[in-house]
């Protein structure tokens, strides 16, 4: 309430940063790993001008709005038509994000949301939901709220639960038949990358290696030609320089 009256009256400010909003928003990234990332769609994002709720001040107004609406409503129907209202705005950056401020106010009515969770429920459902699109989140929303109805003397009236099974299933923690291969193909990805990364780093390292080597090779035969010596290198060294400087400018003897 003190995010929407802040907006309404103006004083709100222009940055997510030390804001009422921030407070709000961190209070629920702390709760649980799923709401981990929650403040980070709501992060002022200076080259893509989003969320556009920074800069412009009506859609600042209408997102104060919204909250209050939807902190004052008693009914689903409510909220919904608050949800469609924001979404005719088309406010840059405040997609389903704000769903997981939506659920701490009604969290038996609208379930979180976040890649994780968008991930899970297509994995489970054989569903195509796109993420940061409001109509999608309330397609996600009906199915979501059918499952719980029917298991709920497993689950719970509270969306949470189910919830936390998606996003542990999108985010590979709980494997089964229907994202095993794709789990199994992460692994090997990583497999491999960790392999190119080793990989790399041998290069650099024997590189690394071979331009001290070089470079030692340089200063002890420019001080030996310095002391009148005659220098010898080894022949297949003779193609070896350091810092463009060639071993032509000694004597070789072979």
């Amino acid at each position: 309430m003190n995010v929407a009256a802040e907006m309404e009256c103006g004083t709100f400010g222009n940055d997510f940063k030390k804001s009422s909003l921030e407070l709000v928003v961190t209070a629920i990234s702390e709760q649980k790993q799923v709401f981990e990332g929650a403040a980070h769609a709501f992060y002022w994002k200076p080259k893509l001008r989003i969320p556009d709720i920074y800069e412009n001040e009506e859609n600042k107004q209408a997102f104060g709005r919204f909250l209050k609406a939807c902190a004052k409503a008693t009914k689903e129907i409510q909220v919904i038509e608050e949800i469609l209202k924001l979404d005719s705005l088309h406010i840059k950056g405040l997609g389903p994000a704000v769903a997981n401020i939506l659920y701490f106010l009604h969290p038996a009515s609208f379930p979180p949301c976040n890649t994780a969770i968008v991930r899970g429920f297509n994995t489970l459902f054989n569903s195509k939901i796109k993420l940061g699109s409001w109509s999608e989140y309330l397609k996600m929303r009906e199915i979501i709220l059918q499952i719980n109805e029917e298991h709920k003397s497993e689950l719970s009236k509270d969306l949470g639960m189910l919830s936390s099974l998606l996003f542990e299933v999108g985010s590979g923690r709980i494997v089964f038949s229907g994202n095993a291969e794709e789990y199994l193909q992460k692994i090997e990805e990583s497999k491999v990358m960790k392999s190119r990364v080793k990989r790399h780093k041998e290069v650099i390292a024997d590189v690394r290696e071979e331009s001290e080597h070089s470079e030692m090779q340089y200063h002890l035969a420019r001080l030996g030609k310095s002391l009148g010596y005659q220098v010898w290198i080894a022949q297949n060294d003779h193609s070896r320089e350091w810092r463009r400087k060639h071993w032509e400018n000694f004597l070789f003897l072979i």
